[in-house]
């Protein structure tokens, strides 16, 4: 189950860097938990700014379908499990880098 997450992880994020548009929006896909039967896999992303990451959540779960028939053509698997996406809520690493950036943003403005 690690390599077909794995391997999910690389292609989704390949797919949706080339095919989801998201102006103003850092997205990183955390991780992948497949079912054991490959029926259903839940994709975790990060979302900069954090006042964006519903809206990216919702956007990407409105166009699972389509991104699972692209990652259908990128894999082989059984079956391309069906995809479900949630917020990372356990990683706090993007609130830091925002919070870095923004300071890089404020020292670079004086």
């Amino acid at each position: 189950m690690i390599k077909v997450n794995e391997l999910i992880l690389q292609q989704l994020g390949s797919i949706i860097n080339r095919e989801v548009e998201m102006p103003d929006v850092f997205l990183t896909i955390m991780r992948v938990t497949t079912s054991a039967d490959l029926k259903y896999a839940t994709v975790y992303i990060g979302v900069m700014p954090d006042e964006k990451a519903d809206f990216a959540v919702h956007k990407l779960n409105l166009l699972s379908k389509r991104l699972q028939g692209e990652l259908n053509e990128k894999v082989i698997l059984r079956s391309v499990p069906r995809l479900e996406f949630r917020l990372n809520k356990g990683d706090k690493s993007l609130a830091n880098i925002d919070d870095l950036l923004d300071k890089i943003k404020e020292e670079v403005g004086e």
